[in-house]
C-alpha cells in the first residue's frame, strides 16, 4: 500500500505530457484566397529527422576501424548498397567503464588515449561526417563480461557491490549511495557533452541490471526493498541530465526486478508511467521475441501511442539464438521469419525506430528481407508532408492574409515534438524568402499546428492569419518547412517528405509572391 500511495504521489507531481489537440478537421471550407498547390509525396527518400527510421550498431569495445567501410559497400539481395543510406544513427554500444576509465576522464577528452576513447572518438567523427546521429545504451553491471563496466574509482571511493566474474570483476549496489553520487557526476558530465539533438539522438536505458536492461537487479538488501527508490532515483537523475535529447527506459513486465523471467510483476506499470512522467520515453530490446515482447508489453506501447516515442530494437540473434522456438511458430533455417515478427510487432506498436543490430542481423535484413528495410522508410516511422498549400500571389505591406495548409502523416509511428526534450523546439512555418537566394526574410510561426498531431491517413488542415505588418514591398517566393526554432539560425529541423522544389536550406518552395 505504501508503494501504491508513493507511485501515484510521484505521478501527480511530475505530470505527463500528451498532444491532444487537434487541428480543424478538413471540411472543405477555409478562409484562404490564392494559388491552390498540391504535393505529390515521397515515399522512399531516407529522411535523417529526429527519431525517425533505422539504427545501425556498433560497440566502443570492437575497435572495428573498417566499420563503415564493410556497410558502405554492402552485399544485398538487390546487389551492392550503402547501409548508411538507409540508417539515420548509430547505437553505440558500451559501459560506463569505457566512457568514464578515471575519475574525472573521459572518454571524449582529447588527452585521454585507452584504446576505447581513441575509438570513440574516431567513430563520432565518422558518424557526423556522414550525417548520423548518435545513441547510446550502456551498462554498468559486468556479471557476464570480460572487464569491468563500474570504473574502479567507485569502489575506491567506499561504494558497496558484488564480487563477479570469478572475483575479477565488480558491481555496485544500485542503492548504494557512493555509487549513486559518482554515476550522477558521470552522467552530468556526459549531458554536458552529448546535450546536442543535432549530432546525438537518445540515451537508451539507465544502465543499471543484467545487460544493462533493468531486471535481474542485485540490491544491497537482498530483497527488493530498493527497488522503487532507486527507481525513482535514477529516472530523475536522467531527465535532469538528459534535458535536451531524449531518454528511454527499457519497458518490461520485470522492470528492476531481481528476476528476469515470469509473468508481469504487478509493479511495474506503475515505475514505467512514472519515468515516463517525468520525461523518458519508452523502449524495448525484444521486438519479435516472444512471449518476452507479448501482450503486456504491447499493451504498455499502446498506452502511450502518440505520447512517447517507442525505440524498437530486435531480440532474436539468429545467427546465435534457438528462434525457431519462438511461439510466433518461426521456422528453423528462416531468419525472413524474425524480421517478419520483428516488423510486424514495431508496426503494431507504431515504433518510431527500428534496428538492424549486429553484423549477421544486419547481412539478414539486407539479404532476407530488404523489403521490410524499404517498407519501414516508407510507411514504418513517421513521414511528414503537406497535401495542399493555399497562399496569396499578391498582397498588401500592412494587411493581413489568411493561409491554409493541409498536412498528412504517412507513417505508422508519430514525430514526438511534445516530449519534453522538443517540447517548443519544432514549428511549422511559412516564409518569404528572397527571390535571388532562397533565404527567408520573413519567418511566421502557425502555432496551432503541431507535427505531433498528425496521424496515419488522418490529414489535418489549418488556417493561420499572417499578418504583414513589417514586410517590405517586393518579390518574395512563398517557402514551408518545419523549423527547429531553438537553432540561432532557425534552419529547417524536420525534413518533409513531398517532392518538390527545396532551396539550399531545405524550404519547400510554393510559389512566387509581390507584396505591394
Amino acid at each position: 500500500m505504501k508503494r501504491i500511495i508513493w507511485l501515484s504521489a510521484a505521478l501527480l507531481t511530475f505530470g505527463l505530457v500528451s498532444c491532444e489537440k487537434v487541428g480543424p478537421k478538413d471540411d472543405g471550407k477555409s478562409a484562404a484566397q490564392g494559388k491552390e498547390i498540391t504535393f505529390t509525396p515521397d515515399r522512399t527518400t531516407t529522411l535523417r529527422n529526429p527519431l525517425c527510421g533505422w539504427v545501425l550498431y556498433n560497440g566502443i569495445g570492437n575497435l572495428n576501424y573498417n566499420f563503415f567501410t564493410q556497410y558502405e559497400n554492402f552485399d544485398s539481395s538487390e546487389g551492392k548498397v550503402n547501409v548508411v543510406d538507409y540508417s539515420t544513427t548509430i547505437l553505440v554500444r558500451t559501459s560506463w567503464y569505457a566512457l568514464n576509465p578515471e575519475e574525472g576522464v573521459y572518454a571524449w577528452q582529447e588527452d585521454c588515449n585507452t584504446p576505447e576513447a581513441i575509438y570513440y572518438r574516431w567513430l563520432v567523427k565518422e558518424a557526423k561526417a556522414r550525417g548520423m546521429r548518435i545513441g547510446f545504451g550502456y551498462g554498468i553491471d559486468d556479471r557476464d563480461k570480460s572487464t569491468y563496466f563500474t570504473p574502479p574509482y567507485v569502489k575506491e571511493k567506499g561504494a558497496e557491490g558484488y564480487v563477479t566474474r570469478n572475483g575479477k570483476g565488480w558491481t555496485p549496489y544500485p542503492d548504494d549511495p557512493v555509487f549513486q553520487k559518482c554515476y550522477e557526476k558521470f552522467l552530468t558530465d556526459f549531458a554536458a557533452e552529448i546535450n546536442d539533438p543535432d549530432h546525438y539522438e537518445f540515451v537508451h536505458g539507465v544502465g543499471i541490471g543484467k545487460w544493462g536492461e533493468y531486471h535481474n537487479c542485485i540490491y544491497s538488501t537482498g530483497d527488493e526493498t530498493p527497488r522503487g527508490p532507486v527507481i525513482d532515483w535514477v529516472s530523475t537523475a536522467f531527465t535532469n541530465a538528459f534535458t535536451k535529447i531524449p531518454t528511454f527506459i527499457n519497458y518490461h513486465r520485470l522492470i528492476g526486478s531481481m528476476k528476469s523471467e515470469g509473468s508481469a510483476d504487478p509493479l511495474s506499470e506503475g515505475y514505467v508511467d512514472l519515468c515516463v512522467s517525468k520525461g523518458m520515453s519508452i523502449g524495448s530490446g525484444a521486438f519479435g521475441m516472444h512471449p518476452y515482447f507479448g501482450d503486456w508489453e504491447k499493451g504498455i506501447s499502446i498506452k502511450y501511442k502518440y505520447k512517447r516515442p517507442i525505440v524498437a530494437e530486435g531480440g532474436w540473434i539468429v545467427g546465435q539464438h534457438s528462434y525457431w522456438n519462438d511461439t510466433e511458430g518461426y521456422r528453423k533455417g528462416h531468419p525472413e521469419d524474425v524480421r517478419q515478427g520483428e516488423y510486424r510487432d514495431a508496426i503494431t506498436c507504431s515504433a518510431n525506430m527500428l534496428d538492424f543490430r549486429v553484423g549477421d542481423e544486419t547481412v539478414s535484413w539486407f539479404n532476407d528481407a530488404f523489403d521490410l528495410v524499404k517498407k519501414f522508410i516508407a510507411e514504418g516511422t513517421y513521414r511528414l508532408y503537406p497535401q495542399k498549400v493555399i497562399v496569396p500571389e499578391t498582397a498588401k505591406a500592412g494587411s493581413e492574409i489568411t493561409v491554409m495548409h493541409k498536412w498528412m502523416n504517412l507513417g505508422q509511428a508519430y514525430c514526438p515534438t511534445n516530449i519534453p526534450q522538443f517540447e517548443g523546439k519544432y514549428k511549422v512555418a511559412f516564409a518569404l524568402l528572397n527571390a535571388s537566394n532562397g533565404k527567408p526574410v520573413k519567418i511566421f510561426y502557425d502555432e496551432a499546428a503541431r507535427p505531433c498531431d498528425w496521424y496515419k491517413s488522418k490529414p489535418v488542415s489549418y488556417d493561420f492569419k499572417i499578418s504583414l505588418a513589417d514586410v517590405a514591398p517586393g518579390k518574395y517566393t512563398w517557402g514551408i518547412g518545419i523549423v527547429d526554432d531553438h537553432s540561432e539560425d532557425k534552419k529547417i529541423g524536420i525534413y518533409i517528405a513531398a517532392k518538390g522544389e527545396y532551396t539550399e536550406g531545405k524550404w519547400l518552395k510554393l510559389t512566387d509572391v509581390t507584396i505591394q
